[in-house]
């Protein structure tokens, strides 16, 4: 997940790429609470990951963003489980 935060962070936010690694801090990179909104955004529509903006700023690295979107991502949950297709050997 971190290489698709990256990817979104660097194409679509237009921060930096040397500046994104998983230790860097949120406020390093240039994640503000326009950034944050914007990503929030984003990540709903394209991945349909529900991360509200306060979430975002709340957290303390680029790494600690991608764990929370590898949690809440639709295909990480029961939901997500349920929806994948049953492999049958």
């Amino acid at each position: 997940m971190y290489e698709v935060l990256k990817r979104i962070l660097v194409d679509d936010l237009y921060l930096r790429t040397e500046d994104i690694t998983p230790a860097a801090g949120c406020a390093e990179v240039g994640l503000d609470s326009l950034t944050a909104a914007e990503l929030s955004g984003v990540l709903s529509d394209r991945l349909g990951i529900e991360i509200h903006d306060y979430e975002l700023l709340e957290l303390a690295t680029v790494g600690d963003v991608a764990r929370l979107m590898a949690q809440r991502h639709p295909a990480a949950g029961p939901a997500g489980a349920a929806a994948r297709p049953t492999v049958v050997n």
